[in-house]
């Protein structure tokens, strides 16, 4: 195709053309859109495709109009994409377009978006953390009493039912108008607290005692409220009983000879856990780094695109409905904007791992990734060679290289880094074991 064609890089990874198709370039692609038109035009009283040129000039002008335009666009602007050193990573946008006029050459302007360029400045020797950790003997023995609580057996006691008791009931529940609406036998009920009404009922109940209890419901969710009866009969109070912390629970528990051993164990378990958080911590403190002395500007349609990746993984993770979060427009909005710092930190860490990887010779080699299918595969007690047959088919085994890439470029930095100061971690027990 004849044309003249001016390509500017603009900021933002954005590419700005200026194309010009010459009037004879228009005239063939506008007789060739006239010839398709007429060879399947179908009008009253003329057979298909001998229906007059003036006719089809006439019926069909918005459609010629339309289509030649429609084509001039789509064949030029692969051309000028094909001829350039730029690949587009989102749609062209048509920014400004000439009225199509015959026997005159016809012009537009156009953009699109292109990875962004990311040079590396600073990705060696940076400054951070060293974070120790200290397991005690109280983190310890926190361990073992969620483990004696695990391994819990129920007894039979003969007294009244206390909180923190279990009853063994059968009942049968009744509507506001007393019509019989469930019955249930031998379920297990812990008594766990004495604010609950249903709860608060059944204290002081013995085997083989029967009560009825009088419940307040919200019947409608806006605070009206209907009273129902329940006839409880009591089969059996439990108690819980921990087993005793000694050699015989250690054996019966895991894979040890000894309770010196459990705790040995949990020891080792609770160190490599409290030393993953810790270089986690350092990490994402060097993340922060690599991007504010390596940064660099992103195009839209990749935040974009980001965003829309995050909002489906959490839709996926909390069974949201986004088409119903799109309704409202404007908090739909907000919401997105919320996550847009977000969007660009995940984009540039992984083209800045990305880069380093491949500047430092990171890529993962095939044994690796397999090391990684196989566990994956015995953990979730999978065939291995079917699993990465199947990996392999749908792209999802360079998906994995691609991931254990990047984590050798973090580990890199990581192991590069400057540890210029050591602070102590400690763990923070409301948070039930996060590193504070």
């Amino acid at each position: 195709m004849q044309l003249e064609k001016e390509i500017k890089k603009s900021p933002k990874s954005k590419v700005e053309i200026h194309v010009t198709v010459s009037k004879d370039e228009i005239s063939k692609i506008r007789e060739k859109v006239i010839d398709d038109i007429a060879r399947n035009a179908k009008i009253p009283g003329f057979r298909k495709g001998k229906v007059p040129r003036k006719i089809i000039m006439t019926r069909f002008s918005d459609k010629i109009k339309n289509e030649t335009i429609s084509n001039v666009l789509y064949d030029s602007i692969n051309q000028v994409i094909k001829e350039s050193e730029y690949k587009p990573i989102s749609e062209p946008v048509i920014t400004d377009l000439d009225e199509l006029q015959p026997d005159k050459d016809f012009t537009y302007k156009a953009e699109f978006d292109i990875m962004p360029e990311v040079k590396l400045n600073e990705y060696k020797g940076l400054s951070a953390t060293k974070y120790e950790y200290e397991v005690t003997e109280e983190m310890i023995d926190k361990e073992l009493e969620t483990l004696r609580e695990r391994f819990a057996t129920l007894v039979s006691v003969d007294k009244e039912a206390e909180v923190g008791d279990y009853l063994v009931i059968d009942y049968v529940e009744y509507d506001e108008n007393g019509k019989e609406k469930t019955r249930k036998k031998d379920q297990t009920v812990l008594l766990d607290s004495e604010e609950d009404q249903f709860v608060k009922q059944l204290i002081g109940v013995k085997k083989g005692e029967e009560r009825d209890i009088s419940l307040e419901l919200d019947a409608d969710g806006k605070g009206n409220k209907v009273e129902i009866k329940v006839h409880v009969i009591v089969k059996d109070v439990k108690k819980k009983e921990l087993p005793t912390l000694d050699d015989d629970f250690a054996q019966d528990v895991s894979d040890v000879s000894s309770l010196n051993e459990l705790k040995e164990k949990i020891k080792k378990e609770l160190e490599d856990e409290l030393k993953r958080l810790s270089e986690e911590k350092t990490k994402n403190e060097l993340t922060e780094q690599l991007i504010e002395k390596n940064d660099f500007e992103l195009p839209e349609s990749m935040i974009n695109y980001e965003i829309d990746r995050i909002i489906s993984e959490i839709a996926a993770a909390y069974r949201i409905d986004v088409e119903s979060l799109k309704k409202n427009k404007e908090e739909y909005e907000k919401y997105r904007q919320n996550l847009r710092e977000r969007a660009i930190k995940n984009i540039k860490y992984e083209l800045l791992l990305s880069e380093i990887a491949k500047k430092e010779g990171l890529e993962a080699k095939d044994d690796e990734v397999d090391e990684e299918i196989k566990k994956y595969a015995e953990e979730n007690k999978k065939d291995f060679n079917e699993l990465k047959k199947t990996m392999k088919s749908n792209n999802s085994y360079e998906n994995l290289r691609y991931q254990i890439s990047l984590r050798k470029a973090m580990d890199f930095i990581f192991n590069n880094a400057k540890f210029e100061k050591t602070e102590k971690l400690e763990i923070d027990k409301e948070d039930k074991g996060e590193v504070e």
